[in-house]
C-alpha cells in the first residue's frame, strides 16, 4: 500500500521527470551554460569564451532582473575569480589613474568641479596633494570605476 507522502513524492518526481523531457532539446545548452556559471576558468582561451558568452546573454537581457542577465552576472564572478588569481594588475597612483581616464575621456579640470576645484585637482595630478575619501568616491562615480583604483 502507497502511503499519501510516498504518492506526493511519486507526483513530484514525475513532474521533474516530464519537465526535464520537455528541456530535452535544449539540455546540452543548459548543461554547457551551467558549467559556464560554475566552473573555474582555467586558460585565457577558457576566459575568452566566458566573455563571449556575458555578451550574449547581456543582449538578450531588456533588464538587470531578467534571466539572461542573471546567468551573465553568474559567469562574471568565475572571470573575476579567474582574474584575481591570473593577472598581476599593476598598481598606480591616484594620481597617474585620475590622469589617465581624464585624457583617454577628454575630461577637463573644470569638468571636474563638483568634485574638488581645479587648483586641488591640479595638486593631486602633481601628486601634492592626497585624494579625500569623498574625492575617491566621487571620481570612482564620475569616471564609473571601483573606488579601489583612485586607491593606489
Amino acid at each position: 500500500m502507497i502511503s499519501h507522502k510516498q504518492n506526493t513524492n511519486n507526483d513530484y518526481y514525475n513532474g521533474l521527470a516530464k519537465l526535464f523531457l520537455q528541456f530535452e532539446p535544449i539540455i546540452e545548452d543548459l548543461t554547457q551554460l551551467l558549467k559556464a556559471c560554475n566552473s573555474p576558468i582555467t586558460s585565457d582561451t577558457e576566459l575568452e569564451v566566458r566573455m563571449k558568452i556575458i555578451d550574449e546573454l547581456f543582449s538578450y537581457a531588456k533588464t538587470e532582473d531578467d534571466l539572461p542577465a542573471l546567468f551573465a552576472h553568474m559567469i562574471t564572478d568565475r572571470v573575476y575569480e579567474y582574474e584575481q588569481k591570473n593577472l598581476n594588475i599593476p598598481t598606480v597612483k591616484p594620481s597617474e589613474a585620475l590622469a589617465f581616464f581624464m585624457q583617454e575621456r577628454k575630461i577637463k579640470q573644470k569638468d571636474l568641479s563638483e568634485i574638488a576645484p581645479q587648483n586641488v585637482i591640479s595638486e593631486i595630478l602633481n601628486e601634492k596633494r592626497k585624494m579625500t575619501v569623498e574625492q575617491i568616491k566621487g571620481f570612482a562615480n564620475f569616471f564609473g570605476v571601483p573606488e579601489t583604483t583612485f586607491l593606489g
